[in-house]
C-alpha cells in the first residue's frame, strides 16, 4: 500500500536493522546509499533513491545486484549529503516551539547575487531564501501593477495576490521553524531525509512552480492581447497554485504543531496522545484540501516525466467511476465524455476527490485490476520480454517439516458475509491465472509461480508441460546459487504475479536466477492473517524443495512490492520466531511496515498522493483487517440531557495540553463515554459517517498494532536479528 504508508498512526522510530530510512526528498541526483553506518547491534540496511533520467528497471534493479553479485568496497561511496555550498544563507530560528510563529523576524532580502532557484537547488542545497524572495518580489510587483488597473480582469487578479502573499508571509515562519528542527529526525548525519524535509521540499517546489507562473503575468500583463488571450489561462493557473500553497500551509501549520509532541526523535505519534483537537485538523485537512492537489497541480511533488502519466490515470479512474457497475448503454456514454477530466482540470479534482472521500474498497479494488484484465495481460505480452521457463502451481497441504520445526498449511478461512466483486467488474475473471483478482483461494492451497530465463537441473521434478515454456530451448543449465522469492503489492486487495511480470520477466533474464513470485489469497475474501500465512508457507516450501526449483540452496532473497514488502518484512519476522532459516537478504519497495493508526509526516503527505491518496489506503487497510464495509454507522451524539457543569468538565479536559482522547485513563466513566461519543461527532462532522465508521473500527481494533501486520512494533530483539535489508 504507500508509502507509502497507510495513513493510520504510530510506532517508535527505530534504528535498527529494520528502520526505515525516509528517503522523501526529491532530487535530480541519482544517489545511492551504498552502505550506512554500524550502529551497535545494527545489520545493514542499503537504502537506494532513483530519478527521472533513471528507467524503471535499473533502479530496480540495483539493491538486487548488490545482494547477488560480490559487493566491491568503493572508497566514493555516495551519500546523500546536501551540497553547503550554497550561495543564499539557511533560514533559523529557536529550536523551540515559537509562541507566536508569525511574529518571528521576517526574511530580510538579499542581494541581486541570490542564486536562482531551480529544482535541483532547492532540493541539495535546501535554497529557500532566493525562491521565497523572488516569489514574494514577483507578487508584490505585479499586484502594485493590477492595483493600478481600473477593469474586472485586473482586479481579479489584485485580490489572488494579495491571497498568495497573506499565504506565504504566515508560511514562512513555519518553513524557518521546520528547516531549524528537521535534522533531528533524520536518519542518521550521512541520510539526512525523512518525512519533514519531505514537506519543506514539496513545498519549495510548489513555490518554483507558482514562481513560473509570476513571471509568465509579469511578462505578458501589459500587451495589449493579455485580456484577450492570456489573462483566463494564467489566473487558472495562479488560482491553483496559490489554493496549493494555502493547502501546504495547513500542512506545515500541523507539521509544527506535531513536534511539539515528539522528543526529537520519532516520527510517528501516538494519536492518544495528543489533543482531540489536534487530530481533527488533521481530518480537515483531509477532507478539505486534498482536492487542491488533483487538478493543474496533479503530481507536481514527483518528477515531472511522471506528471503527465498521473494525470492520465487520474482522468482514467474518474471515467472509471462514472461507468462502474453501470449498464453498457450508460458506460458507453460515460466513457465518450472522458476526455473531459484531461481537458478540465477543475472537473478531475472534484470528482476525483470525491471518489476518494466516497468510494468503497470494491471500487478501489476493482480499479487496481484493470491491470489484471485479460487484454491488458494480453498487451503486455509484447511488453515484457519471454523467459524460457512460465509456470503456475499449486502447492499444500501437507504441512513442512525443516530440522524438526513444522509449518502447517494455510488454516485462516474467508471471511465471513464479505461482499463479493459484481460480476460486471470482476475484472479477473477468466484470467489465465489460477488466482489474483476475482477468485478464490483453495482451501490450504497456495498459488507460486515459477519463472527462470533458462532450464535448470531439476526443474524436471516439476511436472512441466509444452505450455510451460514462452521460449523453446536445449539448454539445461546447472542449478543456480541464488533464488529470488517475490511477493506482489496491491493494497493486500488487487493484482496478482501477473500483473508485475512487467518487471520480473526482465529480472529473469537479466539476474539469470530462478524467481517463485507468490500469488496470496486477497481480501476482503480473505481478511489478515491468511496472506501472511500462505507466504510463510510458501517459504518453508521453498527451502524444502530447492532442487526442484533448480536452486542449490545457497543464497535466498526476498523482494516485495508496497503490500509484498509488508509480507515479505513479516515472513523473515516468523523466521525469526520459528528459529526457521532467515532468508539472506530482503528487498522493499515503497514499503507501509506500520499500519497502526498514528500521526507522522507520510500520513500528510498521502493527503496530496493522487494515486496512494489516505482515504484509497484507510478503505485498504479496512478490508485487509476484515472490517465489514456494510454495517451502519449511528453517528454519537452529544446526550441533550448533559448538565453545564458536566459539558464545562469535559471542555477542560479537551482543552488539556496532554490529553488523550477517548479512552483516558483519569477520567470517570460516564464522562470518558461522553467525551468518545463527542470526538466522534465530529469526525463525523467533518470525514461523513461512512469515513468516520472506518476510522473508528481501524483505531478500536488491535489488529493493526499487532507485529505480524504492523512489522515496526516486532520487538528490538527480533529487529537486531534481521538480514540485509535494502529500503527503496
Amino acid at each position: 500500500m504507500t508509502s507509502t504508508a497507510v495513513p493510520l498512526p504510530a510506532c517508535e522510530y527505530r534504528k535498527y536493522s529494520f528502520s526505515i530510512a525516509n528517503n522523501d526528498e526529491l532530487s535530480s541526483n541519482d544517489e545511492t546509499i551504498n552502505s550506512i553506518p554500524n550502529y551497535s547491534s545494527m545489520s545493514p540496511v542499503h537504502t537506494t533513491k532513483s530519478n527521472e533520467n533513471s528507467s524503471t528497471s535499473s533502479s530496480f534493479f540495483k539493491p538486487i545486484t548488490k545482494l547477488i553479485l560480490p559487493t566491491r568496497t568503493d572508497s566514493k561511496s555516495s551519500s546523500f549529503i546536501p551540497s553547503s555550498s550554497d550561495s543564499s544563507p539557511k533560514m533559523r530560528s529557536s529550536t523551540t516551539i515559537p509562541s507566536d510563529l508569525n511574529h518571528l523576524p521576517r526574511l530580510q532580502k538579499k542581494t541581486s547575487t541570490a542564486m536562482i532557484p531551480t529544482p535541483e537547488t532547492i532540493d541539495v542545497n535546501l535554497n529557500f531564501d532566493a525562491t521565497y524572495l523572488q516569489v514574494r518580489e514577483l507578487a508584490t510587483i505585479n499586484c502594485g501593477y493590477f492595483s493600478q488597473q481600473k477593469n474586472d480582469i485586473c482586479r481579479k487578479f489584485e485580490r489572488l495576490l494579495t491571497q498568495l502573499l497573506h499565504s506565504l508571509e504566515l508560511t514562512l515562519p513555519l518553513i524557518r521553524y521546520l528547516i531549524d528542527n528537521f535534522h533531528h529526525f533524520d536518519y542518521s548525519p550521512e541520510i539526512r531525509a525523512n518525512g519533514y524535509r519531505t514537506l519543506v521540499v514539496s513545498h519549495g517546489h510548489a513555490c518554483l512552480r507558482t514562481l513560473d507562473i509570476l513571471r509568465q503575468v509579469d511578462g505578458k500583463r501589459a500587451g495589449i492581447l493579455f485580456n484577450l488571450m492570456h489573462s483566463s489561462k494564467l489566473f487558472q493557473d495562479l488560482d491553483c497554485w496559490t489554493k496549493v500553497l494555502t493547502s501546504m500551509q495547513h500542512m506545515l501549520s500541523f507539521a509544527v504543531q506535531m513536534l511539539g509532541f515528539t522528543d526529537k526523535k520519532c516520527l510517528y505519534i501516538d494519536a492518544t496522545q495528543v489533543p482531540m483537537d489536534l487530530e481533527l485538523d488533521y481530518f480537515k485537512i483531509v477532507a478539505f484540501d486534498s482536492e487542491n492537489f488533483f487538478g493543474r497541480a496533479c503530481g507536481f511533488q514527483f518528477a515531472q516525466s511522471l506528471e503527465t502519466m498521473i494525470t492520465f490515470i487520474l482522468a482514467g479512474l474518474a471515467a472509471y467511476h462514472e461507468t462502474y457497475n453501470r449498464s453498457i448503454p450508460f458506460a458507453a456514454a460515460s466513457l465518450a465524455t472522458a476526455p473531459k477530466y484531461i481537458i478540465f482540470p477543475e472537473q478531475r479534482a472534484a470528482k476525483c476527490s470525491a471518489i476518494f472521500r466516497d468510494c468503497d474498497y470494491l471500487f478501489c479494488k476493482s480499479f487496481w485490476n484493470l491491470v489484471d484484465h485479460d487484454f491488458i495481460k494480453r498487451g503486455s505480452r509484447y511488453i515484457a520480454p519471454n523467459v524460457t521457463v512460465s509456470k503456475y502451481f499449486r502447492i499444500g497441504p501437507q504441512p513442512i517439516e525443516i530440522d524438526s520445526i513444522v509449518i502447517p498449511p494455510p488454516a485462516a478461512s474467508a471471511g465471513v458475509d464479505e461482499p463479493n466483486e459484481l460480476p460486471s467488474s470482476n475484472i479477473g475473471s477468466g484470467s489465465d491465472s489460477p488466482t489474483g483478482s476475482g477468485t478464490m483461494q483453495s482451501k490450504q492451497l497456495v498459488s507460486i509461480k515459477l519463472l527462470s530465463h533458462e532450464m535448470r537441473e531439476g526443474m524436471d521434478k516439476l511436472p512441466l508441460k509444452k505450455s510451460d515454456f514462452e521460449t523453446s530451448s536445449k539448454k539445461i543449465l546447472p542449478m543456480s546459487d541464488q533464488l529470488l522469492m517475490h511477493v506482489h503489492g496491491g493494497g493486500f486487495i488487487a493484482t496478482s504475479s501477473t500483473t508485475h511480470e512487467v518487471y520480473l520477466k526482465p529480472w529473469a533474464l537479466g539476474l539469470e536466477i530462478p524467481i517463485v513470485s507468490v500469488d496470496y489469497s486477497l481480501a476482503p475474501e480473505y481478511p489478515f492473517p491468511r496472506a501472511v500465512e500462505e507466504c510463510f508457507y510458501a517459504y518453508a516450501w521453498i527451502l524444502k524443495n530447492a532442487s526442484k526449483l533448480g536452486w542449490t540452496g545457497k543464497t535466498l532473497l526476498l523482494v516485495g512490492d508496497s503490500a509484498g514488502g509488508n509480507l515479505i518484512t513479516i515472513v523473515t519476522i516468523k523466521a525469526i520466531e520459528a528459529g526457521l532459516r532467515k532468508p539472506d537478504g530482503i528487498i522493499c519497495f515503497y514499503t507501509p511496515f506500520l499500519l497502526r493508526y498514528s500521526i507522522s509526516p507520510s500520513r500528510l503527505m498521502a493527503v496530496m498522493d493522487p494515486l496512494l491518496n489516505t482515504s484509497f489506503l484507510w478503505r485498504c487497510l479496512a478490508a485487509y483487517a476484515g472490517i465489514k464495509s456494510d454495517d451502519e454507522l449511528v453517528s454519537p451524539t452529544v446526550s441533550g440531557n448533559s448538565t453545564p457543569e458536566k459539558q464545562r468538565k469535559i471542555d477542560s479536559k479537551r482543552v488539556s495540553p496532554n490529553q488523550i482522547v477517548p479512552g483516558e485513563e483519569d477520567i470517570s466513566e460516564p464522562i470518558k463515554l461522553e467525551v468518545k461519543d463527542i470526538y466522534y461527532a465530529r469526525l463525523a462532522e467533518i470525514m461523513g459517517s461512512h469515513q468516520a465508521y472506518f476510522l473508528r473500527k481501524l483505531r478500536e481494533s488491535p489488529l493493526p498494532s499487532h507485529h505480524h501486520m504492523s512489522p515496526l512494533c516486532a520487538s528490538d530483539d527480533i529487529l537486531r536479528q534481521f538480514p540485509t535489508t535494502h529500503l527503496v
